[in-house]
């Protein structure tokens, strides 16, 4: 093949370019910062690391970078600039130009361009062409001035702007460029006389100024670069009016080397390796501090350093509110392991896609940190299987979002339930267990009531599968949320051996006004509790049946809970990962075997645990679908054929975990 097929076409009479709506462009850019932080935040992040990228010095030595804020005779002018640096080095490129790859020097082709970035061993921290729009949605013109300074002498002052259709950009050498600034700002800003690179906003807007005058502003870059300022002693100044402020790290943000009455420390260093797919990544250093009061929410967590700049923080998400507040750190790397995490940084420079290998793995390493630190330092008595519960909890919930949002996208889960009687009946391993009637309703397929209505039908039955009798306590209630209202039955019983009980019910309830004022959810619930010796007080099993009072029930997908426990040992039982069954709300209730070897890979992985329980999901999507009188994802001629049912399971369970590790279905 010769090229792409468009090519030869491309340079005929009427083709045309696509028109952008440049303004909406610049504000979704503005709104992807925000998702994060404020926009003064991400103005001098972005500036400062422009400017750190450029540095002559790898190690700092005369680099600097001045903030000023200038009140004009007709407007305001943020002035930003960096010195000790290369400068935008680099002709003003054709379009052509930028069709074969740039080298480093063409920095200014780059600046002016977007998202040209540099070959992977050039690349640097502002490579992906995001910075220099952050600034014009600063601006209330939307517009920007630069100009640089370099070495050989040489001045180009140059704008950048956004109208309706285009991103007008122009540039001007040696004196020409010089009268164009003076010209443009009234003569209020002088050309840079010092080697490096200045960016201009025009007429800031009121949060960047304010957060300026403030002092806020001056925090935001010692809160993101304290570790250049204490490692290369960084000159970042802030200039309002009169006053001249020296950027400091806060002074909360302590990193005490040793333990004391104020501070516990918890330090790891020289190159700790962590395995990732790819191999080995390695850490510098992770510096874990509990402070005995509160800290700034700001600096909580452990920041992730790329590059001398913090891009998010890692929180201690299973430890209470007492350690939360009081624990700050940092973990950075070494530069190959930086390099590779580039790659998983999000473009706004804010955060990481954890769902990737090395960044999971870093943010592993990070928690298993603080909680061997709470538990070594601080005496945390948090219990162990209380934080994998936790665990457990997150990832089910990740799990059961994904799932629904993915269901909901393919039209199933929408409805009450099947109508062929299939898909998740009783096929619960627990061998003593509650079989829980279906309540019945004023409406069929309604969970509403209203009052003056009743509802019947409230019965169950115990099943016990097991090789000898069991003596328990069961009990029949209803409540108001948390709050139990009326028992229909409570009795201490024998259930047999491999037997079931009769019908223990039915019970009806009339709703009236005056003995139910509370309008919303109620629950009917069933409960059994052992009362042999070995395991007095243990509950069996537990079931629920919700319905609502004067109001309509809230939208649901098609799993409304996931549970998990162990399977019995036996076959075919004990080989289940996972299946579903009926639940209080006619959603299905996704149950995971606690006993599998498979769970046992995943489960000290919140990640890899909430893809075990989807995988198992994915397959429960197309049981309930089969047994649909009208399916969505199998023809009437593939419900029959083994063979097609296996492809489409393959395809929905495939495409849910893809998404679901994309970020795509969250």
């Amino acid at each position: 093949m010769s090229g792409r097929l468009i090519d030869a076409y491309l340079g005929e009479i009427g083709v045309r370019r696509t028109v952008r709506n440049w303004p909406e462009d610049i504000k979704a850019i503005v709104d992807g910062y925000r998702a994060y932080t404020t926009l003064p935040h991400a103005v001098q992040k972005d500036a400062i690391q422009n400017g750190w990228s450029a540095r002559k010095n790898k190690k700092g030595r005369e680099w600097s970078f001045t903030f000023q804020l200038v009140e004009g005779r007709e407007r305001q002018y943020l002035l930003m600039t960096d010195q000790g640096t290369t400068g935008l080095t680099g002709k003003v490129l054709k379009p052509e130009e930028y069709e074969e790859d740039l080298p480093p020097e063409e920095r200014w082709g780059r600046f002016e361009g977007v998202a040209f970035t540099q070959s992977r061993s050039e690349r640097t921290l502002g490579s992906r062409g995001r910075g220099k729009f952050i600034f014009v949605g600063a601006s209330k013109e939307q517009t920007i001035l630069y100009d640089t300074l370099r070495d050989d002498g040489t001045y180009r002052f140059g704008f950048r702007t956004v109208i309706k259709t285009e991103s007008p950009v122009a540039a001007y050498d040696g004196e020409k460029g010089k009268v164009k600034l003076g010209e443009m700002t009234d003569n209020q800003i002088e050309p840079l006389s010092t080697v490096g690179t200045r960016v201009i906003i025009v007429e800031p807007v009121d949060e960047v100024v304010e957060a300026i005058k403030n002092g806020l502003f001056l925090r935001f870059i010692g809160e993101t670069w304290w570790e250049i300022i204490s490692k290369y002693r960084a000159c970042i100044k802030v200039k309002c009016g009169e006053k001249e402020d020296l950027a400091r790290i806060p002074e909360e943000f302590e990193l005490k080397k040793e333990d004391s009455k104020e501070f516990k420390v918890w330090i790891r260093q020289n190159n700790i390796k962590i395995s990732v797919s790819f191999g080995e990544a390695k850490i510098k250093n992770l510096h874990i501090v509990y402070c005995k009061d509160p800290v700034p929410e700001d600096i909580r967590g452990v920041a992730i350093q790329r590059d001398g700049m913090k891009i998010c923080a890692i929180e201690p998400r299973y430890m209470g509110k007492e350690i939360a507040e009081r624990t700050f750190g940092y973990i950075n790397f070494d530069a190959d392991t930086e390099e590779l995490l580039l790659e998983d940084e999000g473009i706004e420079h804010y955060s990481f896609d954890f769902r990737r290998s090395l960044p999971s793995n870093i943010k592993r390493v990070v928690e298993e940190g603080m909680i061997t630190f709470a538990r070594e330092k601080l005496g945390y008595g948090g219990d162990a299987r209380e934080i994998h519960r936790e665990q457990q909890r997150n990832a089910e919930r990740r799990a059961l979002t994904v799932v629904n949002n993915f269901a909901r996208a393919l039209g199933i889960g929408a409805g009450p339930g099947p109508s062929r009687g299939g898909g998740g009946g009783e096929r619960t391993p627990k061998r003593t267990r509650i079989q829980m009637a279906e309540l019945i309703l004023p409406r069929p397929d309604d969970l509403r009531i209203n009052y003056g209505e009743k509802v019947r039908n409230i019965a169950i039955k115990i099943v016990n599968d097991g090789e000898r009798d069991v003596d328990m306590r069961v009990k029949l209630f209803l409540r108001f949320y948390d709050k139990p209202l009326k028992t229909f039955l409570e009795q201490d019983i024998t259930v047999r051996a491999n037997s079931t009980t009769g019908n223990l019910g039915p019970f009806e309830e009339i709703f009236t006004r005056d003995e139910y004022p509370n309008m919303g959810k109620y629950t009917i619930v069933a409960k059994i509790v052992s009362l042999m010796d070995e395991d007095k007080g243990k509950e069996l099993d537990y079931k629920t049946k919700n319905f609502y009072l004067e109001e309509d029930p809230p939208r649901q997908g098609l799993f409304e809970g996931c549970e998990a426990f162990g399977f019995p040992d036996k076959e075919p039982i004990k080989y289940w990962m996972g299946y579903s069954e009926y639940g209080s709300e006619r959603g299905l209730i996704l149950y995971y075997n606690l006993n599998h070897p498979g769970y046992t890979s995943v489960s000290e992985n919140e990640d890899d645990l909430a893809e075990y329980i989807l995988r198992i999901a994915g397959q429960e999507i197309c049981i309930y679908d089969l047994m649909q009188e009208n399916p969505i994802l199998f023809r009437d001629n593939q419900r029959d054929e083994s063979q097609e049912i296996l492809k489409q399971e393959r395809k929905v369970v495939g495409e849910l975990i893809y998404r679901f590790r994309k970020g795509e279905v969250e």
